[in-house]
């Protein structure tokens, strides 16, 4: 009778594992499904998205293989003479400058919430998740009035500051967890030994935070790298313009280039890829830094 009991739950397991992984594996597809779309338009002759042809009835491929698409978005140009290698070097300026200060920024706070006690720390907190609350895109007119105001609009300053700021929330809370699992006794221990508060930060915590950085940068990344709302606002000029941007350009009101724009699409997701492929094991540690303290 026992035997029964435990052969019944070992088949209940695995039948329960077995449809758990069915799942999954259904949602991985659906969710693969249009990128395979993309990549069969990108490398098909032509504009129109029925280009590619369908393998087994369902799975897109290339009708042609053809790299004529990556070929014209690498020589286009537009309006003044903008083009790809420009819209290359503005996103990279604007996502660089936009992570690097949001790291500068994020740091210090980080390390201020979890060892230091101050008045209306609290508030302070609740201050920097409270636009969490809001989407993204009810503030953009309000940023480009201020912008408007200071004339920085159709400069970079106006999404550097923007897109600086608008990962605090959640990368405060990451640096706070993570300085808050590092023991205070480290601190003690160093201040003993005659070194600073700056010294300590510098060369003893921060090393112990790479997992959370990384994944504060990834966060900021990701905001500056992929953005194109804020940028359609405050970016007018072409010269200006960052490749989210020229993306939208390919999509027309009377024609949609659908061959070049799944190409840049491609173009823009590369950098996106070899960051999360290189930096993955930090992201999903820097997520989970804090939630065991000790």
């Amino acid at each position: 009778m026992k035997s029964r009991s435990v052969t019944a739950r070992t088949v209940r397991r695995v039948a329960s594992t077995i449809v758990k992984h069915a799942f999954l594996i259904l949602m991985a597809l659906i969710s693969v499904y249009p990128v395979l779309w993309v990549i069969a338009i990108a490398f098909s002759p032509g504009e129109s998205l029925s280009s590619p042809t369908l393998a087994f009835g369902i799975i897109p491929v290339p009708s042609t293989f053809t790299l004529v698409h990556f070929s014209s978005i690498l020589s286009l140009t537009v309006g003044n003479g903008s083009n790809f290698p420009l819209w290359v070097r503005n996103s990279a300026l604007i996502t660089v400058s936009s992570v690097l200060g949001s790291v500068a920024l994020t740091l210090p706070a980080g390390y201020a919430f979890s060892r230091r006690k101050f008045r209306g720390q609290q508030a302070s907190m609740f201050s920097f998740l409270l636009p969490t609350m809001f989407p993204g895109v009810v503030t953009i007119i309000p940023q480009f009035l201020l912008f408007s105001t200071l004339h920085l609009v159709n400069t970079f300053f106006a999404v550097i500051i923007p897109y600086m700021v608008g990962s605090l929330s959640l990368s405060i809370f990451i640096m706070k967890s993570a300085f808050d699992s590092i023991p205070r006794e480290i601190d003690e221990a160093a201040m003993i030994d005659g070194a600073g508060e700056l010294r300590i930060f510098t060369r003893m915590l921060l090393p112990l935070t790479l997992p959370s950085i990384a994944t504060v940068s990834l966060w900021a990344f990701m905001g500056s790298w992929l953005d194109w709302a804020l940028a359609h606002v405050m970016l007018q000029d072409n010269s200006l313009w960052t490749l989210p941007l020229a993306l939208y350009a390919f999509l027309q009101s009377n024609y949609s280039y659908y061959g070049s724009f799944s190409a840049m699409a491609l173009v823009m997701a590369v950098p996106v890829f070899i960051v999360f492929i290189v930096f993955q094991k930090y992201l999903v540690t820097g997520l989970t830094a804090g939630s065991v303290k000790g």
